[in-house]
């Protein structure tokens, strides 16, 4: 692959160069440990190591990606954080989100997540702590994953159209091997599965004994856009499932609702979202 400065022409090789960082930089925002080595940015983004190198070190002189001197490794940089400081929320959507989210917690009494849709990843939005001593807490808030990894993201990919999913989980495949989920064939089967029930039920790869339970929520276009879940000890999820599910559902329903209105509030609705 040529270098990302020299290839085309000028327009083209700047736009080019633009969405190859911004890949990066979602690359090292998916990292579960916090940072990824050359060959893993490399690998991953499917793009050769010198192109990579030179877009990590102009990165890392404006403060956008840091290596870490020990491992040499790289993660993101200060910057991000400052930029994300003064960056406009997106404050209507995480309006209705913490609404239901601190409903579905409290009446739950257990971990509740928002994740929303974001190109191929989907990223959490949103979690809220219920009052059961037991915590189901594997995502912090901000954690990027491929599409096909978790309830949430199932539910929405079975809010869409088949042959949009399973582009979609042909295109994420590469990377949902490495996260550890090896059959992209049977992720089709669960999506389908969801789709007939309306919802999602899936074990965490990194906890097993943890049980999610995701419903989609579609904005006014009919997309989805965002999943809400639930998250808890297997037996908790199992023995609760009618209530728990009418919870999420619910909730899912007064999102549509408010998003669906023709309001200023239903400008969330846009395909952006």
């Amino acid at each position: 692959m040529n270098d990302v400065i020299l290839e085309g022409s000028a327009s083209a090789s700047g736009t080019q160069a633009i969405a190859r960082a911004a890949a990066l930089l979602r690359e090292l925002a998916s990292s579960s440990g916090g940072e990824r080595t050359l060959a893993d940015i490399s690998r991953n983004l499917g793009l050769e190591r010198p192109t990579v190198h030179r877009i990590l070190r102009r990165l890392v002189d404006e403060k956008l990606v840091r290596q870490n001197p020990a491992t040499r490794a790289y993660c993101l940089g200060p910057l991000i954080y400052e930029l994300g400081l003064v960056a406009q929320p997106p404050s209507a959507l995480y309006a209705l989100s913490d609404r239901s989210l601190s409903a579905i917690a409290a009446q739950s009494g257990d971990t509740a997540f928002a994740f929303i849709a974001s190109a191929f990843d989907c990223v959490c939005f949103d979690r809220r702590e219920g009052h059961y001593p037991v915590k189901a807490l594997m995502l912090e808030v901000g954690r990027r994953r491929p599409m096909g990894i978790g309830a949430s993201s199932l539910a929405m990919l079975a809010a869409m159209p088949v042959d949009d999913a399973d582009c979609l989980l042909e295109t994420n495949s590469r990377r949902l091997r490495m996260a550890g989920e090896s059959d992209v064939e049977r992720l089709k089967q669960l999506v389908a599965v969801a789709r007939v029930e309306k919802y999602a039920l899936k074990a965490p790869l990194v906890a097993p004994e943890i049980m999610s339970l995701a419903v989609a929520v579609r904005n006014r276009y009919g997309n989805p856009i965002m999943g809400l879940s639930i998250s808890a000890l297997g037996h908790r999820i199992t023995r609760r499932l009618d209530s728990l599910l009418a919870l999420l559902r619910a909730h899912a329903s007064e999102m549509e609702s408010v998003l669906q209105a023709d309001s200023p509030q239903s400008e969330l609705g846009t395909p952006s979202w």
